[in-house]
């Protein structure tokens, strides 16, 4: 086995264990989403986010057709 064979394997072991890892963690989070529990976290957040005013996403800025000069 030479080099490059033994840095690909170590390779794979490095992310095959990352990936066991993360899925982990995955269904831990999703355990809590589906029995109800929401982290306190992102409750805050999303009281703290202030709402956009839809009037100043609405409104246009710049030239429109109608105010364009025809030449």
């Amino acid at each position: 086995m030479n080099g490059w064979d033994l840095f690909t394997w170590l390779n794979a072991a490095v992310l095959g264990g990352a990936a066991v890892v993360i899925f982990g963690f995955f269904l831990r989070d999703a355990k809590g989403i589906l029995i109800g529990q929401r982290c306190e976290d992102d409750s805050e957040q999303m009281r703290t986010q202030p709402d956009a005013d839809l009037g100043l996403l609405l409104e246009a800025s710049g030239p429109t057709a109608s105010g364009m000069d025809e030449s």
